[in-house]
C-alpha cells in the first residue's frame, strides 16, 4: 500500500527526531558519569542529570508561544542548532562548567524540539480526527527506541575515546539530524497560525477559566503522576521485598515494553475509540494495577502489572495532545507548552512526595494513593466523554 503524505512526513520526522534524541539519551549519561569519574559527589551527578529538565520546567509555556509565532519547522531547526552548540562546548573545553552548560542548553534545545515536533504532527490535515492520536503515538514510539540507543552510543564512545569524544560524536549526530531535516519532507509549515498572532487571551487564563479545558490538563498531570510513581516507587517496593537489582530492572523494563506496544497500536485503536474513551480505559487499568501492586506475591506478577501501567501511560500523552489541539487549534504550541510545564512540575515534586510518604508508612500507601487518583481520573474521563457528546465538539 502506497503511504500517504502524512505518513511520509511522519516517518521523516521520526528519523530526524531519533538522531536528535542522542542529546537527551546520551547526554544525560555522559553528564552524570563525568561527575562521578572526576570525583564529584553523587548529588552533583544527580544535579547534572536533572539540569536537562530545569529550563523546560520553567520555559515550556514560552516555547509554545514561540512555536505558534514562527511555526514548528523553524523552531525544530533552530533547536537543533542550539543542541549542537551545547554539545560542542564540552567537546572543545571539557570541564565541570562546560558539562553543566551543555546540560542546560541541550535540555532546552531538545525540549523545544520535541514540543515543536508534537505540534507539527498535531496540525497535520487529517481526514479523520482519530488519526492524529495514532500519528502522535508513532512519534513517541520512535523516541522510545532512541532513548535506548542514545545511552549505548555515549557509553561506548566514553569507554573508547573519553568524554570529549562522546560530546563530539553527539554533536555530529545532531548535526546530521539538522542536515536530514532539509533533505526529507518534514512537517510543520514555515509560519505560525494567523489566529495565534491575533488572539490576545493567554492559554493559562483560558484553561483556568474553562472547566472542560482544565479537566484535560489535570488529567495530563495524572499521566505524569502514574509514570513517575511507578518509575520511582518500584525500586522502593522491590527493596522492601528483597528483590535483586536484576529483578527490579526487569519490572522497570516491563513498563517500557508496555508503553512501546500501545504506541505501536494507537493508529488501530484510534479508529475504534475516541480520546476520552481511551483515556477512561487507560486510567481504569492504571488504577487497578496500582491497587494490586502492594498485594502481588512475586516479581513476575509485579512485572505484568508494570506492563499494564506502561500500556495505560504510553497511550495517555498522544490522546491528551490530540484533545489540546482540538480544543485550541489556533494555539497548539502554547497549549502543548502549558501541558509540558505542568507535567515537568509534577515530575520534579512527585518523587520527593512519594519518598517522604514511603519513609513514613512504606511503599504500599503510595501505590494505593496513586490508584485512587487514577480511579478519579477515569471517572473524570467518563464525564468528559459524556460532555463531549452533548456539545458535539468531541472535546
Amino acid at each position: 500500500m502506497q503511504p500517504n503524505r502524512n505518513q511520509i512526513q511522519l516517518f521523516s520526522l521520526i528519523a530526524v527526531s531519533m538522531l536528535a534524541h542522542i542529546t537527551m539519551g546520551g547526554g544525560r549519561v555522559a553528564a552524570s558519569l563525568y561527575m562521578l569519574h572526576n570525583g564529584h559527589s553523587a548529588m552533583m551527578a544527580g544535579f547534572a542529570y536533572s539540569a536537562y529538565s530545569l529550563l523546560p520546567a520553567l520555559l515550556s509555556l514560552l516555547m509554545g508561544r514561540w512555536i505558534d509565532r514562527v511555526g514548528p519547522r523553524r523552531v525544530m531547526r533552530t533547536s537543533q542548532v542550539i543542541m549542537v552548540v551545547g554539545l560542542v562546548a564540552p567537546a572543545l573545553w571539557l570541564s565541570l562548567g562546560s558539562v553543566l552548560l551543555a546540560a542546560l542548553v541541550c535540555g532546552f534545545g531538545f525540549a523545544s524540539y520535541m514540543l515543536a515536533a508534537n505540534v507539527a504532527v498535531s496540525i497535520m490535515p487529517f481526514q479523520f480526527e482519530g488519526e492524529r492520536v495514532g500519528m502522535l503515538g508513532w512519534l513517541a514510539m520512535g523516541n522510545s527506541v532512541a532513548a535506548v540507543g542514545g545511552p549505548a552510543v555515549a557509553g561506548y564512545v566514553i569507554d573508547h575515546g573519553g568524554f570529549g569524544a562522546a560530546y563530539a560524536v553527539m554533536a555530529v549526530i545532531v548535526s546530521a539530524s539538522l542536515v536530514a531535516s532539509f533533505l526529507v519532507d518534514v512537517p510543520g509549515g514555515v509560519g505560525g497560525p494567523a489566529k495565534a498572532r491575533s488572539s490576545g487571551v493567554s492559554v493559562v487564563r483560558q484553561v483556568f477559566t474553562t472547566p472542560r479545558l482544565l479537566r484535560i490538563y489535570l488529567l495530563a498531570m495524572v499521566v505524569s503522576i502514574s509514570f513517575d510513581g511507578y518509575a520511582f516507587m518500584t525500586p522502593v517496593l522491590g527493596h522492601e521485598r528483597g528483590y535483586s537489582a536484576t529483578l527490579i530492572g526487569m519490572t522497570m523494563s516491563s513498563f517500557a515494553i508496555g508503553s512501546f506496544a500501545v504506541r505501536a497500536l494507537l493508529p488501530w485503536l484510534s479508529r475504534r475509540f475516541v480520546e476520552w474513551r481511551m483515556m477512561m480505559l487507560a486510567y481504569s487499568l492504571t488504577a487497578a494495577a496500582f491497587f494490586m501492586l502492594p498485594l502481588v506475591p512475586n516479581v513476575y506478577l509485579h512485572g505484568l502489572l508494570g506492563f499494564c501501567i506502561g500500556l495505560a501511560a504510553g497511550g495517555g500523552q498522544p490522546n491528551i495532545l490530540s484533545l489540546i489541539y482540538r480544543a485550541m487549534p489556533d494555539k497548539a504550541g502554547e497549549g502543548a507548552g502549558l501541558r509540558a510545564m505542568m507535567g515537568n512540575s509534577m515530575g520534579a515534586t512527585g518523587p520527593w512526595i512519594y519518598g517522604s510518604l514511603a519513609s513514613l508508612a512504606g511503599a504500599a500507601p503510595v501505590f494505593l494513593g496513586i490508584g485512587v487518583i487514577a480511579a478519579v481520573a477515569s471517572w473524570q474521563s467518563l464525564r468528559g466523554y459524556r460532555l463531549s457528546l452533548k456539545s458535539g465538539t468531541g472535546v
